[in-house]
């Protein structure tokens, strides 16, 4: 019973994660396509509150449930090769790529605020980087790569 309970948080965390990088592509990608400041500073915003709101605590959830989880059903996480594997690439995508998409996200806020202060046009510069953009789309491009391992390591 345990073990159910534990894949359902698990599988509803997982969709808060998948959520969380919808919630902060969709807006981002926007602000990519559109041409005024304004469109595109709202856009930012609305990333950037996303960011916090769904991406960081559905991720971070994502992987507490998931050792809960494969502790659960009584496997050892670090002596598994396909879930230390699994592990593995988690940790890429939450001290890596989640954070260095966060550092696009600030610097493209910053720039959005200053553009619309009518301080120079530094937020062409800085949608031209495509920091948070590349980052962000990796963590998506891992994802299936982490369903396979799981479902490989089940």
């Amino acid at each position: 019973m345990a073990e159910k309970v534990a894949l359902f948080f698990h599988l509803l965390s997982a969709l808060w994660l998948a959520a969380g990088l919808a919630a902060v592509l969709v807006p981002l990608i926007r602000a990519y396509n559109a041409r005024q400041v304004e469109v595109q500073a709202l856009a930012i915003e609305e990333a950037s509150h996303y960011q916090g709101v769904l991406l960081v605590p559905g991720a971070v959830a994502a992987g507490a449930t998931g050792v809960f989880y494969w502790a659960a059903r009584g496997q050892d996480v670090f002596r598994d090769p396909m879930l230390l594997a699994l592990g593995l690439l988690y940790l890429v995508v939450l001290l890596l790529f989640l954070p260095l998409a966060g550092l696009g996200l600030r610097r493209l806020r910053l720039a959005a605020f200053q553009a619309r202060r009518g301080q120079g046009h530094p937020l062409e510069e800085a949608l031209a980087e495509r920091v948070a953009l590349v980052f962000l789309a990796l963590a998506v491009l891992t994802l299936p790569a982490l369903v396979a391992i799981s479902l490989a390591a089940a």
